[in-house]
């Protein structure tokens, strides 16, 4: 059966861009689908945590990617 795991980087352009180590969603998901619409909310949700002003400062984007993994 095929799985996705959701690994999320959170990275700063500033300059030279430079990434936080990744971070492994908990969650399997059935779909490519499930995982990406999760990996825009999450993502949504660590920049309002890191708040409007770091955000800019630092020009914080979120990179995401759903690695295919086989379960049995």
């Amino acid at each position: 059966m095929i799985k996705f795991t959701l690994i999320i980087w959170v990275c700063s352009f500033l300059g030279q861009q430079t990434c936080m180590a990744p971070l492994e969603y908990p969650k399997m998901f059935d779909t490519w689908y499930e995982c990406a619409r999760t990996a825009h909310q999450e993502s949504g949700k660590i920049l309002s945590q890191m708040g409007y002003k770091k955000v800019n400062e630092s020009r914080i984007g979120i990179k995401y990617y759903c690695r295919q993994t086989h379960t049995t």
